[in-house]
């Protein structure tokens, strides 16, 4: 038999094999942790040396207009190709400290690149999205303030404020809509016929550029491109080999997933139920005020006789139950 008596693991093994040696000690913690999600490697091929991989994504049509212009998001996705090089060989650790290129016209980066007055004007970008934490602006209200940035003078600034990975959700769509308003608004033309028409530019970055901001970019792909959020991950991490997601917003990034796809779904229900089901109308009839004419028989014998011969002739029931004994 064995005992389930618990040995401290810093004590020396005993030499009764029938003890159970505890490896870690419990803890009621581990119930309030995220769930583990586990973000496999993407599948790479190699030209001339160099990994790449293609993102597979399922097509879709915009119909919904919470997160900007459907008919501009459709061009948007249709004139650039998620065909990515992975930067894994020629990543280096001082990278971290400047930004880069997610999509043609989105980077990825720490406040130090929005702080930059001459990175900000060599890439050109037009528009600061900085993803801050509430409780830093308790303290600091001014913290990461796109607006006071020297670096920002003439640039449009927007800012995405949540405390817990949980209050993301609620926030991303305003946030994600007012980015592609700015970029539609920067095309040279419309609508796009190639990728170089969208002459805006975007930089998402919060302190480090490793944890806030790559989860409004990783919404921002799943919501535009409809990618699904470990391709978004893999996408991020391609670029900026140095993010750092935790278990509970790889959770909020599935949970947008969800949500994604049930809007697509209901979206494209409705659309459809209004091009495909429209019927012939058939206009309502107008109900005039009615007169004594509908409540009087015209036909109807008025003898004084007819009364009483009306009231004699009432029409039997049957009887709910009859006795057998009668």
């Amino acid at each position: 038999m064995f005992s389930n008596t618990e040995v401290n693991p810093d004590s020396p093994c005993p030499t009764n094999s029938g003890v159970y040696l505890a490896a870690q000690r419990y803890s009621d913690k581990r119930h309030l942790e995220a769930p583990k999600v586990y973000v496999p490697p993407p599948t790479l091929e190699y030209h001339d040396g160099k990994p790449s991989f293609r993102v597979l994504v399922t097509p879709f049509t915009q119909h919904s207009t919470q997160y900007g212009n459907p008919d501009f998001l459709t061009a948007l996705v249709t004139s650039h190709q998620l065909d990515l090089t992975h930067s894994m060989l020629i990543w280096q650790y001082e990278m971290r400290r400047s930004a880069q290129y997610i999509l043609p016209f989105l980077l990825l980066g720490p406040s130090s690149s929005a702080k930059d007055p001459v990175f900000v004007k060599q890439t050109g970008v037009t528009l600061l999205v900085a993803v801050r934490s509430t409780r830093s602006l308790l303290t600091r209200p001014t913290f990461l303030d796109p607006a006071r940035f020297p670096s920002s003078s003439g640039l449009a600034t927007l800012t995405l404020d949540f405390d817990h990975p949980s209050n993301f959700i609620p926030l991303v769509k305003s946030t994600v809509r007012a980015i592609n308003d700015h970029l539609e608004m920067s095309c040279a033309r419309t609508p796009i016929q190639d990728i170089n028409d969208v002459r805006g530019k975007v930089l998402v970055f919060c302190e480090s550029g490793n944890d806030r901001s790559p989860l409004l970019v990783a919404a921002y792909l799943m919501i535009v491109y409809g990618v699904d959020a470990i391709s978004a991950i893999h996408i991020i991490q391609s670029q900026r080999f140095c993010i750092s997601l935790t278990d509970e917003t790889k959770n909020v990034l599935l949970d947008l997933q969800a949500i994604t796809r049930a809007e697509r779904q209901v979206s494209g229900s409705s659309a459809g139920a209004l091009t495909d089901g429209v019927k012939e109308r058939v206009p309502p009839r107008i109900l005039g005020k009615r007169s004594l004419d509908d409540f009087y028989d015209p036909n109807e014998n008025m003898n004084p006789g007819s009364e009483h011969t009306d009231c004699t002739q009432v029409r039997e029931g049957v009887a709910p139950f009859v006795d057998v004994f009668d």
